[in-house]
Protein backbone atom coordinates (compact mmCIF):
# COMPACT_ATOMS: atom_id res chain seq x y z
CA UNK A 1 0.00 0.00 0.00
CA UNK A 2 2.69 2.20 1.02
CA UNK A 3 4.63 1.70 -2.97
CA UNK A 4 1.17 2.55 -4.07
CA UNK A 5 0.76 5.64 -1.95
CA UNK A 6 4.40 6.41 -3.41
CA UNK A 7 3.50 6.09 -6.99
CA UNK A 8 0.18 7.89 -6.75
CA UNK A 9 2.22 10.78 -4.96
CA UNK A 10 4.95 10.87 -7.64
CA UNK A 11 2.20 10.99 -10.15
CA UNK A 12 -0.08 13.90 -8.39
CA UNK A 13 3.25 15.91 -8.20
CA UNK A 14 4.42 15.26 -11.74
CA UNK A 15 0.96 16.27 -12.89
CA UNK A 16 1.08 19.72 -10.19
CA UNK A 17 4.57 20.66 -11.93
CA UNK A 18 2.94 19.96 -15.26
CA UNK A 19 -0.23 22.39 -14.53
CA UNK A 20 2.57 24.82 -12.60
CA UNK A 21 4.48 24.95 -15.94
CA UNK A 22 1.51 25.48 -18.29
CA UNK A 23 0.31 28.19 -15.94
CA UNK A 24 3.25 30.07 -16.49
CA UNK A 25 3.56 29.13 -19.87
CA UNK A 26 0.27 30.81 -19.83
CA UNK A 27 1.09 33.70 -18.96
CA UNK A 28 2.73 35.96 -21.97
CA UNK A 29 4.30 39.09 -20.45
CA UNK A 30 4.59 42.54 -21.76
CA UNK A 31 8.09 43.73 -22.14
CA UNK A 32 8.79 47.40 -20.81
CA UNK A 33 12.10 49.53 -20.20
CA UNK A 34 11.21 52.84 -18.07
CA UNK A 35 13.06 55.37 -16.03
CA UNK A 36 11.17 54.59 -12.73
CA UNK A 37 13.74 55.17 -10.51
CA UNK A 38 12.45 56.91 -7.32
CA UNK A 39 10.45 54.65 -4.94
CA UNK A 40 7.76 57.26 -5.56
CA UNK A 41 7.12 57.11 -9.23
CA UNK A 42 3.85 56.85 -9.66
CA UNK A 43 4.46 54.76 -12.89
CA UNK A 44 5.96 52.13 -10.31
CA UNK A 45 2.90 51.89 -8.90
CA UNK A 46 0.61 51.99 -11.81
CA UNK A 47 2.60 48.65 -13.19
CA UNK A 48 1.97 46.96 -9.64
CA UNK A 49 -2.06 47.74 -10.69
CA UNK A 50 -1.69 46.15 -14.13
CA UNK A 51 -0.20 43.32 -13.14
CA UNK A 52 -2.78 42.78 -9.60
CA UNK A 53 -5.62 43.10 -12.67
CA UNK A 54 -3.60 41.23 -15.36
CA UNK A 55 -1.78 38.21 -14.30
CA UNK A 56 -2.05 36.65 -17.17
CA UNK A 57 0.09 38.86 -18.73
CA UNK A 58 1.90 40.59 -16.71
CA UNK A 59 4.40 43.40 -16.80
CA UNK A 60 8.13 42.23 -17.15
CA UNK A 61 9.79 45.78 -16.12
CA UNK A 62 13.47 47.23 -16.22
CA UNK A 63 14.31 50.15 -15.20
CA UNK A 64 16.68 51.89 -17.88
CA UNK A 65 18.20 55.30 -16.61
CA UNK A 66 17.12 58.35 -18.23
CA UNK A 67 20.89 59.55 -20.04
CA UNK A 68 21.13 55.55 -21.15
CA UNK A 69 17.69 54.56 -22.53
CA UNK A 70 17.96 56.74 -25.90
CA UNK A 71 21.22 54.48 -26.58
CA UNK A 72 20.10 50.90 -25.06
CA UNK A 73 16.97 51.70 -27.76
CA UNK A 74 19.11 52.32 -30.83
CA UNK A 75 21.55 49.37 -29.12
CA UNK A 76 18.22 47.17 -28.88
CA UNK A 77 17.05 47.87 -32.26
CA UNK A 78 20.03 47.24 -33.93
CA UNK A 79 20.41 43.79 -31.91
CA UNK A 80 16.87 43.07 -32.41
CA UNK A 81 16.18 42.79 -28.78
CA UNK A 82 13.59 45.34 -28.31
CA UNK A 83 11.00 45.78 -25.08
CA UNK A 84 7.25 46.18 -25.85
CA UNK A 85 6.73 49.17 -25.12
CA UNK A 86 9.15 52.11 -23.59
CA UNK A 87 9.16 55.37 -21.92
CA UNK A 88 10.52 58.34 -23.84
CA UNK A 89 11.57 61.75 -23.29
CA UNK A 90 8.87 63.86 -25.19
CA UNK A 91 11.67 65.67 -27.76
CA UNK A 92 13.24 62.83 -29.13
CA UNK A 93 9.68 61.12 -30.51
CA UNK A 94 10.59 62.74 -34.04
CA UNK A 95 13.85 61.57 -34.31
CA UNK A 96 13.20 57.95 -33.25
CA UNK A 97 10.39 58.05 -35.61
CA UNK A 98 12.18 59.29 -38.62
CA UNK A 99 15.30 56.54 -37.88
CA UNK A 100 11.85 53.93 -37.81
CA UNK A 101 12.45 53.36 -34.27
CA UNK A 102 8.79 53.13 -33.42
CA UNK A 103 5.78 51.79 -34.45
CA UNK A 104 3.16 53.62 -36.06
CA UNK A 105 0.36 53.74 -33.71
CA UNK A 106 -1.96 56.23 -35.92
CA UNK A 107 -4.85 53.19 -36.33
CA UNK A 108 -4.39 52.15 -32.32
CA UNK A 109 -5.24 55.55 -31.17
CA UNK A 110 -7.84 56.37 -33.16
CA UNK A 111 -9.79 53.47 -32.85
CA UNK A 112 -9.05 53.86 -28.82
CA UNK A 113 -12.31 54.85 -26.27
CA UNK A 114 -9.61 55.76 -23.42
CA UNK A 115 -7.39 57.85 -25.40
CA UNK A 116 -8.73 61.12 -26.78
CA UNK A 117 -6.58 63.85 -28.43
CA UNK A 118 -8.58 66.89 -27.73
CA UNK A 119 -8.27 66.24 -23.96
CA UNK A 120 -4.73 66.79 -23.44
CA UNK A 121 -2.77 70.08 -23.50
CA UNK A 122 -1.85 70.79 -27.03
CA UNK A 123 1.92 70.74 -26.49
CA UNK A 124 1.70 67.45 -24.69
CA UNK A 125 -0.16 65.94 -27.63
CA UNK A 126 2.19 67.62 -30.42
CA UNK A 127 5.33 66.08 -29.01
CA UNK A 128 3.99 62.34 -30.14
CA UNK A 129 3.06 63.23 -33.37
CA UNK A 130 5.38 63.28 -36.46
CA UNK A 131 4.86 63.68 -39.86
CA UNK A 132 1.05 63.34 -39.68
CA UNK A 133 1.23 60.04 -38.06
CA UNK A 134 1.09 59.08 -34.21
CA UNK A 135 3.85 57.19 -32.83
CA UNK A 136 3.54 57.52 -28.73
CA UNK A 137 0.96 58.86 -26.51
CA UNK A 138 1.26 60.89 -23.57
CA UNK A 139 2.46 59.45 -20.14
CA UNK A 140 2.92 62.38 -18.08
CA UNK A 141 4.05 66.18 -17.64
CA UNK A 142 5.83 68.71 -15.90
CA UNK A 143 6.74 72.40 -16.52
CA UNK A 144 8.65 74.72 -14.82
CA UNK A 145 8.26 77.99 -12.37
CA UNK A 146 9.90 79.69 -9.90
CA UNK A 147 10.51 78.44 -6.10
CA UNK A 148 11.27 81.07 -3.78
CA UNK A 149 12.06 81.28 0.11
CA UNK A 150 9.77 83.17 1.96
CA UNK A 151 11.29 83.94 4.80
CA UNK A 152 14.40 85.31 2.74
CA UNK A 153 12.28 87.87 1.37
CA UNK A 154 10.94 89.10 4.16
CA UNK A 155 14.21 88.71 6.11
CA UNK A 156 15.81 91.18 3.09
CA UNK A 157 12.63 93.31 2.67
CA UNK A 158 10.48 91.95 0.19
CA UNK A 159 7.00 91.33 -0.13
CA UNK A 160 6.30 86.90 0.08
CA UNK A 161 2.92 87.61 -0.66
CA UNK A 162 4.31 89.55 -4.20
CA UNK A 163 7.06 87.58 -6.01
CA UNK A 164 8.26 89.10 -9.45
CA UNK A 165 6.40 88.47 -12.26
CA UNK A 166 8.54 90.84 -14.46
CA UNK A 167 12.55 90.10 -15.28
CA UNK A 168 13.05 93.62 -13.66
CA UNK A 169 11.34 92.24 -10.50
CA UNK A 170 13.15 89.87 -11.22
CA UNK A 171 16.48 91.23 -11.44
CA UNK A 172 15.76 93.79 -8.18
CA UNK A 173 14.62 90.57 -6.33
CA UNK A 174 18.20 88.47 -7.14
CA UNK A 175 20.44 91.48 -6.55
CA UNK A 176 18.45 92.32 -2.88
CA UNK A 177 18.58 88.77 -1.99
CA UNK A 178 22.11 87.99 -2.89
CA UNK A 179 24.74 88.09 0.50
CA UNK A 180 27.98 87.66 -0.77
CA UNK A 181 29.59 87.86 3.07
CA UNK A 182 27.25 84.79 3.45
CA UNK A 183 27.87 83.20 0.18
CA UNK A 184 23.51 83.47 -0.87
CA UNK A 185 22.48 84.11 -3.94
CA UNK A 186 19.45 85.86 -4.89
CA UNK A 187 18.73 83.21 -8.17
CA UNK A 188 19.70 80.38 -8.90
CA UNK A 189 18.52 78.16 -12.52
CA UNK A 190 20.24 75.42 -14.59
CA UNK A 191 22.07 76.20 -16.92
CA UNK A 192 24.13 72.78 -17.48
CA UNK A 193 25.54 71.30 -21.40
CA UNK A 194 22.89 69.08 -21.84
CA UNK A 195 19.00 69.03 -22.40
CA UNK A 196 18.32 70.21 -19.07
CA UNK A 197 19.79 73.59 -19.88
CA UNK A 198 17.86 74.43 -22.96
CA UNK A 199 15.20 72.87 -21.01
CA UNK A 200 15.32 75.68 -19.02
CA UNK A 201 16.38 78.51 -21.00
CA UNK A 202 13.58 77.91 -23.50
CA UNK A 203 10.88 79.97 -21.68
CA UNK A 204 13.03 82.98 -21.23
CA UNK A 205 13.90 82.76 -25.23
CA UNK A 206 10.44 82.71 -25.78
CA UNK A 207 9.29 85.25 -23.40
CA UNK A 208 12.10 87.62 -25.03
CA UNK A 209 9.60 87.18 -28.03
CA UNK A 210 12.47 86.33 -30.19
CA UNK A 211 12.42 82.17 -31.15
CA UNK A 212 14.91 79.31 -32.53
CA UNK A 213 15.38 80.85 -35.86
CA UNK A 214 15.74 84.92 -34.45
CA UNK A 215 18.46 83.87 -32.49
CA UNK A 216 20.40 87.12 -33.90
CA UNK A 217 17.74 89.40 -32.79
CA UNK A 218 17.84 91.65 -30.20
CA UNK A 219 15.50 90.07 -28.36
CA UNK A 220 17.02 86.71 -28.05
CA UNK A 221 20.84 88.52 -26.90
CA UNK A 222 18.18 90.31 -24.14
CA UNK A 223 17.08 86.69 -22.90
CA UNK A 224 20.68 85.58 -22.48
CA UNK A 225 21.74 88.62 -21.48
CA UNK A 226 19.51 88.37 -18.23
CA UNK A 227 21.10 84.71 -17.14
CA UNK A 228 24.48 86.15 -18.07
CA UNK A 229 24.45 89.25 -15.63
CA UNK A 230 23.11 87.13 -12.84
CA UNK A 231 26.62 85.39 -12.95
CA UNK A 232 28.57 88.01 -14.06
CA UNK A 233 27.33 90.15 -11.01
CA UNK A 234 27.46 87.45 -8.67
CA UNK A 235 23.47 87.15 -8.34
CA UNK A 236 23.63 83.30 -9.21
CA UNK A 237 26.60 81.20 -8.77
CA UNK A 238 28.34 79.72 -11.64
CA UNK A 239 27.60 76.36 -10.35
CA UNK A 240 24.71 76.66 -12.54
CA UNK A 241 26.85 75.69 -15.51
CA UNK A 242 27.64 72.51 -14.12
CA UNK A 243 24.72 71.14 -11.82
CA UNK A 244 21.60 69.65 -12.93
CA UNK A 245 18.58 70.60 -11.93
CA UNK A 246 17.91 68.66 -9.01
CA UNK A 247 21.39 69.71 -7.68
CA UNK A 248 20.30 73.37 -8.26
CA UNK A 249 17.04 72.60 -6.31
CA UNK A 250 18.84 71.55 -3.35
CA UNK A 251 21.39 74.42 -3.14
CA UNK A 252 18.25 76.27 -2.22
CA UNK A 253 16.81 73.93 0.07
CA UNK A 254 20.13 74.31 1.58
CA UNK A 255 19.58 78.36 1.96
CA UNK A 256 22.31 78.64 -0.97
CA UNK A 257 20.11 80.71 -3.33
CA UNK A 258 16.22 82.89 -2.47
CA UNK A 259 14.97 81.73 -5.64
CA UNK A 260 15.46 78.65 -8.22
CA UNK A 261 13.77 77.87 -11.32
CA UNK A 262 12.25 74.24 -10.70
CA UNK A 263 9.58 71.86 -11.76
CA UNK A 264 7.24 70.35 -9.92
CA UNK A 265 9.31 67.02 -9.76
CA UNK A 266 10.58 68.28 -6.26
CA UNK A 267 7.14 69.17 -4.32
CA UNK A 268 7.99 65.61 -3.01
CA UNK A 269 11.29 67.16 -0.88
CA UNK A 270 9.24 69.95 0.23
CA UNK A 271 7.71 67.95 2.93
CA UNK A 272 10.91 68.29 4.79
CA UNK A 273 11.62 71.72 4.01
CA UNK A 274 12.31 74.16 7.50
CA UNK A 275 11.50 77.47 5.75
CA UNK A 276 8.04 78.96 4.00
CA UNK A 277 8.36 78.47 0.99
CA UNK A 278 6.02 79.06 -2.38
CA UNK A 279 5.87 78.64 -6.05
CA UNK A 280 4.99 81.24 -8.43
CA UNK A 281 4.83 81.28 -12.22
CA UNK A 282 7.93 82.48 -14.72
CA UNK A 283 7.89 86.58 -14.61
CA UNK A 284 8.45 87.44 -18.17
CA UNK A 285 9.74 90.44 -20.23
CA UNK A 286 8.53 93.65 -19.64
CA UNK A 287 6.83 95.05 -22.04
CA UNK A 288 6.20 92.21 -24.18
CA UNK A 289 3.91 90.20 -21.53
CA UNK A 290 4.49 86.90 -23.01
CA UNK A 291 4.02 84.26 -20.83
CA UNK A 292 5.69 80.92 -21.36
CA UNK A 293 7.25 77.56 -19.78
CA UNK A 294 8.99 74.35 -20.55
CA UNK A 295 7.06 70.95 -21.49
CA UNK A 296 8.45 68.03 -20.04
CA UNK A 297 7.64 64.71 -19.64
CA UNK A 298 7.47 61.10 -21.26
CA UNK A 299 5.60 59.18 -23.65
CA UNK A 300 4.71 55.71 -24.42
CA UNK A 301 5.85 54.23 -27.23
CA UNK A 302 5.99 51.12 -28.99
CA UNK A 303 9.78 50.29 -30.38
CA UNK A 304 10.29 49.23 -34.24
CA UNK A 305 9.88 45.31 -34.45
CA UNK A 306 8.09 44.80 -30.58
CA UNK A 307 6.82 41.38 -30.22
CA UNK A 308 3.83 42.22 -28.48
CA UNK A 309 2.20 45.53 -30.18
CA UNK A 310 -1.25 44.57 -29.25
CA UNK A 311 -0.50 43.84 -25.85
CA UNK A 312 2.00 47.18 -25.15
CA UNK A 313 -1.44 49.42 -26.56
CA UNK A 314 -3.66 47.71 -24.31
CA UNK A 315 -0.85 48.80 -21.40
CA UNK A 316 -0.92 52.39 -22.82
CA UNK A 317 -4.56 52.69 -22.67
CA UNK A 318 -4.71 51.43 -18.65
CA UNK A 319 -2.02 54.02 -18.30
CA UNK A 320 -4.01 56.41 -19.42
CA UNK A 321 -6.90 56.20 -17.12
CA UNK A 322 -7.88 58.52 -14.76
CA UNK A 323 -6.84 56.12 -12.25
CA UNK A 324 -3.86 55.92 -13.26
CA UNK A 325 -2.92 59.11 -14.26
CA UNK A 326 -4.41 60.99 -10.73
CA UNK A 327 -1.41 58.73 -8.90
CA UNK A 328 0.81 61.44 -10.61
CA UNK A 329 0.97 63.76 -7.28
CA UNK A 330 2.99 60.88 -5.81
CA UNK A 331 5.97 61.64 -7.59
CA UNK A 332 5.37 65.02 -8.73
CA UNK A 333 4.33 64.93 -11.83
CA UNK A 334 1.24 66.29 -13.53
CA UNK A 335 -1.25 64.09 -15.96
CA UNK A 336 -1.25 65.47 -19.57
CA UNK A 337 -4.79 65.51 -19.84
CA UNK A 338 -6.31 68.99 -19.81
CA UNK A 339 -9.77 67.72 -17.50
CA UNK A 340 -7.27 65.82 -14.68
CA UNK A 341 -6.78 68.46 -11.92
CA UNK A 342 -3.54 66.58 -10.47
CA UNK A 343 -3.12 68.03 -7.21
CA UNK A 344 -0.80 67.22 -4.00
CA UNK A 345 -2.39 66.46 -0.56
CA UNK A 346 -0.64 68.53 1.04
CA UNK A 347 0.59 71.63 -1.65
CA UNK A 348 -2.82 72.86 -3.82
CA UNK A 349 -1.81 75.76 -4.34
CA UNK A 350 1.75 74.25 -5.87
CA UNK A 351 0.41 72.54 -8.16
CA UNK A 352 -2.28 74.72 -9.04
CA UNK A 353 0.37 76.88 -10.10
CA UNK A 354 1.87 74.27 -12.09
CA UNK A 355 -1.16 73.78 -13.84
CA UNK A 356 -1.36 77.27 -14.82
CA UNK A 357 2.43 76.74 -16.08
CA UNK A 358 1.19 73.61 -18.24
CA UNK A 359 -1.39 76.35 -20.18
CA UNK A 360 1.48 77.97 -21.69
CA UNK A 361 4.28 75.29 -21.89
CA UNK A 362 5.88 75.12 -24.97
CA UNK A 363 7.33 71.85 -26.32
CA UNK A 364 10.63 70.89 -27.65
CA UNK A 365 9.82 70.94 -31.37
CA UNK A 366 8.81 68.07 -32.59
CA UNK A 367 11.74 68.36 -34.89
CA UNK A 368 13.93 64.95 -35.96
CA UNK A 369 17.32 66.83 -35.29
CA UNK A 370 16.17 68.01 -31.60
CA UNK A 371 19.31 66.91 -30.06
CA UNK A 372 21.51 68.86 -32.69
CA UNK A 373 19.53 71.95 -32.54
CA UNK A 374 19.59 71.80 -28.41
CA UNK A 375 23.04 71.00 -28.27
CA UNK A 376 24.05 73.98 -30.02
CA UNK A 377 21.93 76.26 -27.85
CA UNK A 378 23.91 74.81 -24.96
CA UNK A 379 26.69 75.72 -26.45
CA UNK A 380 25.95 79.04 -26.73
CA UNK A 381 24.77 79.11 -23.03
CA UNK A 382 27.82 77.97 -21.43
CA UNK A 383 29.68 80.48 -23.72
CA UNK A 384 27.99 83.47 -22.55
CA UNK A 385 27.69 82.92 -19.24
CA UNK A 386 31.60 81.67 -19.03
CA UNK A 387 32.25 85.22 -20.67
CA UNK A 388 33.89 83.12 -23.41
CA UNK A 389 31.69 84.91 -25.87
CA UNK A 390 29.31 88.13 -26.12
CA UNK A 391 25.40 86.64 -26.09
CA UNK A 392 25.26 88.04 -29.24
CA UNK A 393 28.45 86.43 -30.86
CA UNK A 394 27.10 83.18 -28.78
CA UNK A 395 23.99 83.24 -30.32
CA UNK A 396 24.84 83.77 -33.82
CA UNK A 397 27.04 81.01 -33.50
CA UNK A 398 24.46 78.64 -32.43
CA UNK A 399 22.29 80.57 -35.81
CA UNK A 400 24.30 79.07 -38.32
CA UNK A 401 23.84 75.60 -36.71
CA UNK A 402 20.31 76.00 -36.18
CA UNK A 403 18.87 77.93 -38.90
CA UNK A 404 19.70 76.00 -42.02
CA UNK A 405 17.92 72.76 -39.73
CA UNK A 406 14.91 75.17 -39.16
CA UNK A 407 14.87 76.09 -43.33
CA UNK A 408 15.02 72.59 -44.42
CA UNK A 409 12.62 71.15 -42.13
CA UNK A 410 10.66 73.91 -40.05
CA UNK A 411 8.80 73.28 -36.40
CA UNK A 412 5.40 73.51 -37.22
CA UNK A 413 4.23 76.79 -35.20
CA UNK A 414 7.59 78.52 -35.70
Amino acid sequence: MRREFLKQSVALGALAMLGGARSAAAADPVTMWHIFGAETEPGLKNITRWNETHPDQPIDQKFVPFGQLSQQLIKGIATGDVPDLITIDNPVVASFATQGALEDLTDLVKASSFIKPDEYYPGSWATTLWDGKQYAVPGEANTLALYYNADMFKARGLDPEAPPRTWEALRKAAEILTDKDKNVFGMAFCAIQSEEGTFQFLPFLQQSGATLKTLTSPDAVAALQLWTDFVAKGQASRDVLVKRQFEMTSSWLAGASGMVVSGPWELQRMKEVKFNWRVAPLPHREGKGIEASALGGYVWGVPKGARNKAAAFKVIEFMSEPAQMLQAWSGGRLAPVKTMQVEHPAMPEAYATFRKQMEVARPRGPHPRWPDISAAMQTAIQEALTGKSTPEAALQKASRVITPILDRTPIVGL
